[in-house]
């Protein structure tokens, strides 16, 4: 509310002051009341457009539709046709008609303008509110996900357990259970492009894992994996592979967890940073053994 009325601020004092400039000269308003009459509309124009700049992010958008409709409409419009108006108003008689037309049309375009601030601003309060939802629902997907995959650090046991036990019988083949994870991830996929890409990346790579890493279960539960023609040490080596990318869709997970939290809890730029923090880290070893070589 306090945002719509700094515009209109904006807005009423800014067309006001134009108004008051063309009675003056269309109308003869007396020029010793014009002056002050002007400096009051600045200032109501001008503290709605200081409040403005300390509104946050719906201040950027008010900014850019404001700077668009300047650069693109008023103007050429002052170029082309408000002045030569003024020039033709000091040596010819102009109609009071054509200088209310004048005014009327300003005045349209500024209900065009505030229609457009406030449909931008709309449009970005339901985005950012989109945004926020499928991150909550991401969140919680992988979140429930990770418990899964390394459940309480006993997953690392149990994996070792499973190969000793292959490597003990050639006829011992493991059960590989059959996993969903990403029931939300397929329903949001048609409208990923609303996460932002410090996150967006994240996530995607994270899915893509898991993606993988289903496709191989799939496999390892086929009748190829459990004919007798297969050999078991492959069958463990396909095992070990199995858990290495359940192992890597822990580390993605989290990444992409950390990564929405700060997104949410401090904003894109603090999200920004932690990634920029967290890529830094995951290359200076390999940056390390290159400058050794």
């Amino acid at each position: 509310m306090q945002q719509r009325m700094a515009i209109l601020l904006v807005w009423v004092g800014g067309v006001a002051a134009v108004f008051l400039a063309l009675s003056v000269l269309a109308f003869g308003v007396p020029l010793d009341k014009g002056p002050s009459v002007a400096l009051l509309l600045v200032v109501i124009s001008a503290s709605g457009w200081l409040y403005l700049r300390h509104t946050g992010d719906d201040a950027q958008v008010t900014h850019t539709v404001i700077f668009k409709f300047l650069i693109s409409i008023a103007l050429p419009v002052l170029a082309f046709l408000g002045a030569p108006l003024l020039v033709l108003s000091q040596f010819y008689d102009i109609e009071i008609r054509l200088w209310q037309a004048i005014i009327a049309g300003l005045v349209i375009a500024t209900g065009w303008l505030t229609s457009a601030v406030f449909s931008e601003l709309e449009r970005k309060r339901a985005k950012a509110e989109k945004l926020r939802d499928y991150h909550k629902a991401l969140y919680a997907e992988i979140g429930y996900t990770l418990q899964t995959l390394l459940d309480r650090g006993e997953a690392e046991t149990e994996a070792a357990r499973i190969v000793a036990q292959m490597r003990g019988s050639k006829k011992f083949i493991p059960f590989i259970p059959r996993e969903h994870h990403d029931f939300l991830y397929d329903s949001l996929v048609g409208e990923i492009e609303v996460l932002p890409r410090v996150t967006i990346d994240a996530i995607v790579a994270y899915y893509s894992q898991i993606k993988s890493m289903t496709a191989l279960a799939d496999d390892m539960r086929g009748e190829a994996f459990r004919s007798p023609g297969m050999q078991q040490e492959r069958r463990i080596l396909m095992y070990q592979d199995y858990f290495e990318m359940r192992k890597n869709a822990f580390a993605m997970g989290q990444h992409a967890l950390r990564l929405i939290k700060e997104y949410a809890e401090k904003g894109p730029a603090a999200a920004e940073a932690l990634a920029a923090r967290i890529n830094s880290q995951a290359a200076a070893p390999s940056d390390l053994s290159q400058g050794s070589e």
